[in-house]
């Protein structure tokens, strides 16, 4: 059993990390949306019926609860969750250049 576990951890595995826990939690608490049923692979509008308000809301919610600035134009992007999830990851990684 143990074995199963650390084969999917190196290639992002079910568990999810802070970053994923995190925005589903911001999905479905600040958003309202239903994600029992969601992967990676789900699309925001189509699948989830993420609209222009909840682009908005999200925007904002993921730079409060992860400190990541996201414009709307690159929210309005990301079709996927794993899309939201790689872009946020890859956002916390960067330098904190950010012009005062």
């Amino acid at each position: 059993m143990d074995r199963d576990r650390h084969h999917n951890s190196s290639s992002g595995g079910s568990m999810p990390d802070h970053i994923e826990s995190a925005l589903q939690d911001i999905l479905t608490e600040d958003l309202d949306l239903l994600l029992d049923q969601a992967s990676s692979s789900s699309r925001l509008v189509e699948d989830l019926g993420l609209d222009s308000v909840g682009f908005a809301i999200g925007v904002v919610s993921i730079e409060e609860r992860l400190g990541v600035r996201l414009s709307e134009r690159e929210m309005l992007e990301t079709s996927t969750v794993g899309e939201l999830v790689d872009l946020v990851r890859s956002r916390r990684t960067e330098p904190a250049d950010q012009p005062a």
